[in-house]
């Protein structure tokens, strides 16, 4: 995950379970998440692509540009359509789940580039 983002280690690692746990309840295998609202943090807009990947290769990959939702809406959402609406791949099942490395990208701000 990007350091630029202002996050700290244990809000990266809490994005990261969130990100898991969001999947596992759409997979149906994975119980409700504890409460993540807790952490400000999460509850402000933010943009996040979510990046699965197994074995080295890449598994799915969906994110959003724009800051529209929560930062946690945004990862959990983006979680969950890498894992089973990535065109470019087949679902991911519950039986891959555990070998799936997840990576999140949170962007900042859009900013013009000069030209």
């Amino acid at each position: 995950m990007a350091r630029a983002t202002g996050l700290d280690r244990e809000q990266e690692a809490r994005l990261l379970a969130m990100a898991r746990s969001a999947i596992a309840r759409a997979l149906r295998v994975g119980e409700a998440e504890a409460a993540a609202q807790d952490d400000p943090a999460f509850a402000e807009k933010g943009a996040a692509f979510v990046t699965l990947t197994k074995r080295g290769r890449l598994r799915g990959c969906i994110g959003s540009l724009r800051a529209v939702e929560s930062l946690a809406d945004s990862v959990r959402g983006n979680a969950v359509s890498a894992a089973l609406h990535d065109p470019r791949f087949e679902p991911l099942t519950a039986a891959e789940l555990a070998e799936v490395r997840i990576e999140i990208s949170v962007l900042g701000e859009p900013e013009p580039l000069p030209y």
